[in-house]
């Protein structure tokens, strides 16, 4: 009796196997980098980045020791929680890098929202560890954006 043919998978597992692994870590990339594009973006898009970012730039002090073009990294870390409860109240806690040509550091922004205005409780750049110069960019309670801009 002659053996009986191989089939398919028993001809082919060799490259089959490492083929669906490389494709299923393609998916799973593919998916971490959108979800990192989606929580970059919402963050970048919010009032307190936007404003922590313009008012950064904007700092005498901060201009001169990083020198411009001034250029925020790519990633802010941190987190924006809010409600419409209440006319609107939340808590914001981000922290980036900001380069230009003389040097880089870190921006920490912490504001509170409540009945829809965000204040400050901190606006700082932080320089790289083992340098002094820390800078208050606001006081405690300004405002984020423009004063006319408030209700």
């Amino acid at each position: 009796m002659p053996p009986l043919p191989r089939g398919w998978w028993q001809r082919n597992w060799k490259w089959a196997v490492p083929l669906a692994v490389l494709a299923l870590l393609s998916v799973a990339l593919v998916f971490v980098a959108l979800v990192l594009f989606a929580v970059r973006g919402s963050m970048q898009s919010s009032d307190v980045y936007a404003d922590a970012l313009a008012r950064a730039r904007a700092h005498p002090d901060l201009v001169v020791r990083l020198g411009e073009p001034m250029t925020p990294g790519f990633m802010p870390m941190g987190r924006i929680d809010t409600s419409t409860e209440g006319g609107g109240s939340g808590y914001a806690d981000l922290t980036f890098t900001l380069s230009g040509p003389h040097g880089s550091g870190r921006i920490t922004a912490t504001a509170e929202r409540m009945r829809g205005v965000w204040l400050y409780e901190q606006l700082v750049f932080m320089p790289p560890r083992g340098i002094d110069g820390r800078i208050d960019l606001v006081e405690r309670g300004t405002p984020v954006g423009p004063a006319d801009a408030l209700p």
